[in-house]
């Protein structure tokens, strides 16, 4: 008796116990909010082209009657709510267009996708420092696209702590499974030739991801001017060197569009990319990358 009346009592504690921790699991955000966004989000609304660009992306995905075909009554319902309730916008954007605020900003070409570092899944890299492929990627490659790196390679001189690579790049879906779990597929692959650059560490100077983009701007969208097909991923702290971390911006030039000017666009986007460096330079001082 007296243990039944100790759950009497306990019971009540516990559900209310499991209703905190379960409203505190609700308050998470579906994927990481991005913090800082302000400096970045300024400059997207300040230029027409820009907005145009991201309504444009937007809607298109909207139209889109496949998404909402695939997506349940029931499961759009709890996004919705849940949406709402922790002011997440991705998750609702996640559901209406099967993209995240930062994924339609970089399908817009707003900014720069993001970087995973030398062994990371995008881009992925085919061949080493020295142009040659890397283990397991022989079959891979074929010998013409291949040839034509090695060309590319040969001829290039690189800027100071910059190499070129044969990589792989791709567009990263997310969607829902089930709940309100997130999967991510890699597609739409690009193969070209990679130039990967060395530059400050923002992180550093105390920046987010969101404010790095901002102080790129100006050069990811000189890039877009000089080469429109040209895709730039940005890394913070993705590069380590000396055990001293900095920053990476990649520009992969996909070879069935760049085949023919491949060396004037790499000759053309070094001189913007090294433009920016110096600039971020000042910011973080002399000691803010090493270009021995």
């Amino acid at each position: 008796m007296a243990v039944s009346l100790t759950l009497i009592r306990v019971l009540p504690i516990l559900k209310l116990e499991q209703k905190r921790k379960k409203e505190a699991i609700m308050m998470h955000t579906v994927l990481p909010r991005e913090e800082a966004v302000e400096a970045i989000f300024s400059k997207i609304v300040a230029s027409p082209a820009s907005c145009e660009q991201l309504r444009e992306v937007v809607y298109e995905h909207l139209e889109d009657e496949q998404i909402f075909e695939k997506n349940q009554a029931e499961h759009f319902t709890e996004v919705l709510f849940q949406a709402y309730k922790n002011g997440d916008i991705s998750a609702l954007l996640l559901e209406l267009c099967g993209r995240s605020m930062f994924d339609l900003l970089r399908e817009a070409y707003l900014i720069p996708k993001k970087f995973h570092g030398k062994a990371g899944e995008n881009p992925v890299l085919l061949t080493d420092v020295d142009g040659n492929l890397l283990p397991g990627k022989e079959q891979a490659v074929s010998g013409r696209e291949y040839e034509k790196f090695r060309n590319t390679y040969q001829l290039h001189e690189c800027a100071p702590r910059s190499k070129v690579y044969l990589a792989d790049g791709y567009d990263l879906i997310r969607s829902y499974t089930e709940g309100m779990q997130i999967e991510e597929t890699k597609e739409n692959r690009q193969r070209g030739v990679l130039a990967l650059y060395a530059l400050p560490d923002t992180c550093s100077l105390g920046l987010t991801e969101a404010q790095a983009y901002a102080m790129v701007w100006d050069t990811f969208h000189e890039i877009q001017m000089e080469a429109p097909r040209a895709i730039v991923y940005y890394g913070q702290e993705t590069g380590v060197r000396q055990k001293k971390e900095f920053d990476e911006i990649g520009i992969l030039l996909p070879i069935h569009e760049f085949e023919k000017k491949m060396l004037h666009h790499l000759h053309e986007i070094d001189g913007i990319v090294l433009t920016c460096r110096e600039k971020l330079l000042k910011r973080t001082g002399s000691a803010g990358l090493d270009l021995e």
